[in-house]
């Protein structure tokens, strides 16, 4: 539990910052924030059909409902080209990205729920009593819901300009893989396929509150990144950056999905027709057509010399980025430099190709691109070893990479102790790690059969991204405040950095501020994502406290006297000869008013444009273990035990860190289990609360472990590794590893269902 006392020195903990703002309800989200004086509000409209090409519209009935201010669609975008920027180049693919998508539709819907209007009104129910009144009339196009469908001939084509749903292409080789089967003694071919499937936040995506006026922008919005979206706004409506202004205030969540939304800047371009500010509040149906999880499928075929050591692997990876490229580069490049997990392979080929469906767009998820090439690997790796006749964790342990070994080109060396991961989380399962079906036939007791599975994970730290800057300032009051751009979505970010900057400065954090995000200080962040904030912004602010203490230092030379190296700052106080000054006495010391302020900066490894690695800076595994028990006559699941160990480096707040963790693991047994977004008869059959199953209380395993390997040897402040979203990749493969191991069936495609399990035992 934590203490409420404060030790400036150790690591002992204090409550989370926002802790009492949340529990107490005084927490302000973007529903909270008061109204901007003449603030509209506004309702969208979105397209039934996930093909079609839009015919006509007429809103004339819903202009003249009483209480509309605003109508934007095609017809009423005055000249004005809709379409979003081309997509930011990459230094690890050679495709060259082209813009794909409108803020809203002109010629087709290529998604149901695709924005086709907006209607601002002087109340919400006006603005929705009137898209109700909004006519268009549709021509209806085959849909195609399967990516690798979608490559077929004669698949519908969704963007016909481009001539096919192939998007790109991408792949990753080292070694000759092809001698490497012919090293191999035997070899092994695997398919696993992961479903699209809807982020959840409790808190809805695409709200906003947006004022356009006077070619500037206000945007108060849930956003990861506002200082590059307040650039991408800039570009789209061609306005000095500087007059942007993006504003986060508390959000209700992301895991990837609270990013800009074709309704915000719908919301912003109609701001500016009307002159006035515009209120978006976006219901449970609309924010599951706003972002989503890759679809992928995982073929492989692995080699394996008759001891049981890997010789090699091809990956062939079929990537569904929904109706336009969003996410799309980022999703499936992860996806190929983590296809081939966490082992010695000398010969390596990985292949992926993207492709447009008529899903809903499919944006960063946590662990992007990661979840479903671990659920590939991991059950193949399962799966060849049983076939081999070798303990699967033998298996592991024979082949998995151990630290300072080479991994791939342009990445920093294993920093991590596989070997200690995996038996932390087997042993907290009071297991040793056997497999249970050592016979061919499963042990079955009254119908119902135990199994123990475990995965193992290749997760990155921070890789890439551009200069993370923040700023400090200290007055009279002695009260530090740091100035930053990085949203907290619920994961405890401002909590951190005000550890962050309470143990480099030696003071109590109740002596430390940390401002809200806000673009007007000119301190940029590409975002909270990637696994990179504990990296890139601690590290930042650690730089800045640094760069404060010696700009008090010098403060206190042209003040107090003396030469900055008499002076030192030791226990949040700064010493000379016999004299002890507080950081507040010595901005006093410069005037009242005075502010002492200093910045800092933390620049990403440098990117190498030949390697597929570039820029990352360190690794962030896990190990996670399942045991689970069957029910063979109705195909039941239930896990009973699950345990996943991390390697944190350093934990920097321990009650964070594992609640990240906990949290992790419960949404990866929902991807495991539940969750995927259903499309049949032309539409999103499932995209409300209603129908799209979460993981519940009642379906947690009774004894749940979790546990972080500190060993501060990680590049992050004080020893810290990134490790939030190490949990989470582990969960599915765990459980379907333990599946086989209790009933001797393989399930090969999420989430596990009963009727899938009834259909592997050939039942139905």
């Amino acid at each position: 539990m934590a203490k409420t006392s404060e030790t400036v020195h150790g690591w002992q903990e204090q409550p989370r910052i926002d802790a009492k703002d949340k529990v107490t309800g005084q927490a302000k989200y973007i529903e909270d924030l008061p109204d901007l004086p003449g603030t509209a509000f506004a309702a969208p409209l979105i397209s039934p059909y996930s093909h079609a090409r839009i015919l006509s519209i007429d809103s004339s009935r819903a202009a003249a409902l009483p209480g509309v201010v605003g109508i934007l669609d095609r017809e009423h975008l005055n000249g004005f080209n809709p379409a979003l920027p081309v997509p930011a180049p990459t230094a690890y693919l050679s495709w060259k990205p082209m813009s794909d998508e409108s803020f809203i539709a002109v010629d087709k819907v290529r998604f149901d729920g695709e924005l086709v209007a907006l209607v601002a009104a002087e109340d919400l129910r006006t603005a929705r009593r009137a898209i109700e009144l909004i006519e268009v009339e549709y021509e209806v196009l085959p849909a195609v819901f399967d990516a690798t469908e979608a490559l077929s001939p004669g698949a519908p084509v969704l963007h016909e300009s481009k001539g096919s749903n192939l998007l790109f292409e991408d792949k990753l080789e080292w070694g000759d893989v092809e001698e490497g089967f012919k090293q191999a003694d035997r070899i092994f071919e695997e398919t696993y396929s992961s479903p699209s499937m809807f982020h959840h936040p409790m808190e809805n995506v695409g709200g906003c509150l947006g004022r356009f006026l006077n070619d500037e922008i206000d945007l108060w919005a849930p956003t990861s990144s506002p200082f590059r979206e307040s650039e991408e706004i800039a570009e789209i409506f061609g306005v000095d950056p500087r007059r942007v202004r993006v504003r986060v205030p508390y959000v209700g969540g992301g895991f990837g999905s609270k990013t800009l939304t074709n309704s915000i800047l719908a919301t912003l371009f109609l701001s500016r027709q009307i002159g006035r500010p515009i209120r978006l509040i976006p219901t449970a149906e609309l924010s599951f057509r706003q972002n989503a999880r890759h679809a992928m499928v995982y073929k492989a075929k692995i080699g394996v010399k008759s001891d049981g050591t890997l010789a090699a692997l091809k990956v062939d990876l079929v990537v569904d980025t929904g109706a336009y490229t969003t996410g799309a580069p980022t999703a499936t490049h992860n996806a190929v430099i983590s296809a081939w997990g966490c082992y010695r392979i000398p010969h390596v080929s990985i292949h992926a190709r993207c492709a447009y469906t008529n899903k809903v767009p499919a944006g960063h998820t946590r662990a992007t691109g990661k979840v479903q090439t671990t659920w590939g690997i991991e059950c193949a790796i399962d799966s060849v070893a049983r076939q081999m006749g070798i303990d699967p964790t033998e298996f592991r342990r024979k082949n998995v990479l151990l630290r300072g070994q080479f991994v791939a080109k342009g990445t920093p060396l294993m920093d991590t102790d596989y070997l200690d991961l995996m038996e932390s989380a087997i042993a907290a399962m009071g297991w040793d790690g056997r497999s249970s079906l050592e016979q061919k036939t499963p042990v079955i007791r009254r119908g119902v059969a135990r199994g123990k599975g475990m995965a193992l994970s290749l997760r990155h730290g921070s890789q890439g991204g551009t200069k993370t800057s923040a700023m400090a300032s200290v007055d009279a009051s002695g009260v530090v405040r740091i100035e930053h751009n990085a949203p907290d979505l619920g994961q405890g970010v401002h909590n951190l950095i005000s550890i962050i900057a309470s143990k480099s400065l030696e003071i109590p954090q109740s002596r430390i501020v940390v401002g809200q995000p806000d673009t007007a200080v000119d301190l940029p962040f590409i975002g909270v994502h990637s696994q990179r904030t504990t990296m890139q912004m601690g590290n930042a602010v650690k730089i800045t406290c640094e760069n404060l203490k010696r700009e008090l230092i010098l403060t206190a030379c042209r003040t107090m006297g003396g030469n900055p190296e008499e002076w030192r700052v030791v226990g949040g106080r700064l010493l000379h000869a016999e004299e002890s000054y507080s950081f507040g006495d010595v901005a006093r010391a410069s005037g009242e008013d005075a502010v002492i302020q200093a910045v800092g900066h933390h620049a990403p490894r440098p990117t190498q444009k030949d390697s597929a690695f570039s820029g990352m800076d360190h690794w962030a595994p896990s190990a996670g273990a399942a045991e689970v028990e069957v029910d063979c006559e109705t195909g039941e699941l239930r896990v009973l035990r699950f345990s996943v160990v991390t390697d944190a480096g350093k934990a920097l707040h321990h009650l964070s860190a594992k609640a990240q963790m906990d949290g992790g693991a419960v949404m990866g047994l929902g991807h495991a289990l539940f969750e995927e977004t259903v499309y049949g008869e032309g539409q999103m059959q499932n995209g409300d609360p209603f129908q799209y199953r979460l993981p519940v209380i009642a379906d947690l395993p009774r004894s749940f472990y979790s546990s972080m390997m500190e060993r501060g040897d990680g590049p992050g402040p004080f020893g810290s590794k990134g490790m939030s979203q190490t949990s989470i990749v582990t969960v599915a493969p765990a459980i379907g590893n333990a599946i086989f191991d209790a009933i001797g069936v393989r399930v090969r495609s999420l989430p596990i269902t009963a009727e899938k399990i009834l259909q592997a035992l050939g039942k139905i």
